[in-house]
């Protein structure tokens, strides 16, 4: 009978330390999510760690995640490589002028 104690005891550990580290991970998927990157994923990641000693941290991080905006600078050079094709195919610029504005557009 005590194997089966023991046996139960690790899995309710095991089942509470999953859904904490579940629940503590929240704020970076919803960083990742919303395509926060560099220095502010670093700040929610260390903040929801953190939040493991001290609960605020893990609302301040909630919160950051919640209001910082993500690098959608993908999305947006679509869009205007998009826009000037549509552009240089109304004839409104020139060959010359589509190269180099999609050249530019496809470094940054």
């Amino acid at each position: 009978m005590e194997i089966m104690e023991i046996i139960l005891a690790f899995l309710m550990i095991f089942c509470i330390v999953t859904i904490c580290v579940a629940f503590l991970s929240i704020p970076i998927m919803i960083a990742n999510a919303r395509g926060i990157c560099g220095n502010e994923k670093t700040i929610i990641t260390v903040l929801s760690i953190l939040g493991i000693f001290f609960g605020l941290t893990w609302v301040i991080a909630l919160i950051l995640s919640l209001i910082w905006t993500g690098d959608n600078t993908d999305g947006d050079n679509l869009d205007k490589l998009e826009k000037l094709a549509r552009l240089y195919k109304d004839k409104v610029i020139t060959k010359t002028e589509y190269e180099r504005m999609k050249a530019k557009l496809l470094r940054e």
